[in-house]
């Protein structure tokens, strides 16, 4: 065989330098964004869920705080109520009582209130079956026995407010609160 004979292999043409680089280049190009962007999502995402998370245990703080006050300020006004009862039970004005009780119910929002004599029986109430009759419910029994206000949450959610009424030398009977509180959601249905 001759030289002129012998057969040609093509040359193998590879990628230059440059086009290897350039290919390079373009898969970073594409690459480093995307794996920026998918770990930003990811940050994203975890900080989404501290966040619901915070917002949450803010919310029940609030709730928490607001159903407190919102006791406190009952427990006073049943304290300077019981103060105004007392006042026109010294003077036997059982109708002025009967006013202040109604005029209150309306005006806080309240379910009933009732006025105990030391016996048990209830002298007013804004619900008119209680009167003439012994107060009803659990607390019934305890009524005589709390020296200060006291407050007792319900089955039905609605907190009841004891207050004694005293005289100047003995106890005149008891106020018993009963109200149904607000209960606050602060956006939790976003």
């Amino acid at each position: 065989m001759s030289e002129k004979e012998k057969p040609v292999t093509p040359k193998k043409k590879g990628l230059s330098p440059q086009t290897i680089i350039i290919i390079i280049l373009l898969c970073l190009v594409v690459i480093i964004p995307s794996c920026v962007f998918l770990w930003k999502q990811i940050e994203i995402i975890h900080l989404n869920k501290k966040h619901d998370t915070e917002m949450s245990a803010l919310r029940t703080n609030a709730s928490t705080t607001m159903k407190d006050v919102n006791k406190k300020n009952m427990e006073t006004l049943a304290r300077v109520f019981s103060w105004a009862v007392r006042s026109e039970m010294l003077r036997n004005n059982m109708d002025q009582v009967s006013t202040y009780m109604t005029e209150l119910v309306k005006a806080a929002d309240l379910n009933d209130i009732s006025a105990i004599k030391t016996d048990g029986i209830v002298a007013l109430s804004t619900n008119k079956k209680y009167e003439g009759n012994t107060y009803p419910g659990p607390v019934a029994s305890q009524l005589s026995t709390i020296n200060e206000v006291v407050s007792q949450t319900g089955n039905d959610a609605s907190v009841m407010i004891i207050c004694p009424i005293m005289g100047l030398d003995s106890r005149l009977g008891t106020i018993v609160i009963t109200y149904k509180p607000t209960v606050y959601t602060f956006g939790n249905n976003e």
